[in-house]
């Protein structure tokens, strides 16, 4: 063997076991199947009801024959229930999973007792929602005692910018945090400026109470959870109905709303001024 040869077939032998090349080195790695599933847990996730496996595959624009497995593997493993309708459906189980982290606990063991006083004054259901991967998780709820309320399902998730609790989130995120969302959400450039400028008067006055972007005749107040140094715990927020001439029992649904976030907040140490 000629010694050119010899160097070629080194060079393959080498090549062969090399390792693959770092995240760095490359934009991504294609793994279709976790794709998949990733799509049908977060299409679900926005739903506001179950959907059958033509209805999924339909939004997500790929065959039924693409998901069926996927489907059945998911609820195998507990993330989707399937009804006698053959309608899939968010578990608990992502809820279950985030909940188990020590810091969720702790905010939930330290909220809850001030968000029942909440409710009991009000008489209106309150909720607690964390970021968690980018997206908005519902990880606790008090319940009102009015006649006629709303109460937002414990497990339910929802991107952060369809939604008024969503929206106090990402306007008390970092800066480079809020940048990988919107990098993530594929926004027009005009539409993230616009959501900016929305983010600078949230953070002026401290809440957010908004028409809900998803039921109309409701309103939704949301008050940022805030750690020492200012950094975000979680979005505290009450959903309540619209009643005719109801502008002071409006006033004092929010002033009730901010006080509590303030004792929930106060659970974490000192705020840093502003």
């Amino acid at each position: 063997m000629k010694a050119s040869d010899k160097q070629l077939a080194k060079k393959k032998r080498a090549a062969a076991v090399a390792p693959p090349p770092l995240a760095a080195e490359t934009a991504t790695y294609q793994v279709p199947a976790v794709d998949k599933a990733l799509d049908i847990l977060e299409l679900l996730g926005d739903a506001s009801q179950g959907m059958s496996l033509t209805g999924i595959a339909a939004a997500l624009g790929r065959t039924k024959q693409e998901l069926f497995r996927v489907l059945v593997r998911l609820q195998e493993r507990g993330y989707l229930v399937r009804d006698d309708a053959q309608v899939y459906r968010l578990s608990t189980k992502l809820f279950e999973l985030g909940s188990q982290h020590a810091g969720t606990q702790f905010l939930i063991a330290h909220a809850m007792p001030h968000m029942e006083r909440l409710a009991r004054q009000i008489g209106q259901s309150c909720h607690l929602n964390i970021v968690a991967q980018n997206r908005m998780l519902v990880v606790a709820r008090a319940e009102g005692n009015a006649d006629v309320l709303l109460a937002v399902r414990i497990g339910a998730t929802f991107e952060l910018h369809r939604r008024i609790s969503g929206l106090v989130g990402l306007s008390y995120l970092p800066p480079h945090r809020r940048e990988e969302y919107w990098r993530q959400a594929g926004e027009p450039a005009a539409q993230v400026r616009a959501f900016e400028e929305q983010f600078a008067v949230i953070r002026e006055v401290g809440y957010a109470h908004e028409d809900s972007p998803i039921v109309l005749g409701v309103k939704d107040c949301a008050v940022p959870l805030l750690g020492s140094g200012a950094s975000l715990q979680g979005v505290l927020c009450v959903s309540h109905l619209c009643r005719k001439d109801d502008g002071e029992e409006q006033a004092s649904i929010v002033a009730a709303v901010r006080e509590c976030a303030r004792e929930i907040s106060a659970e974490f140490g000192p705020q840093r001024k502003s």
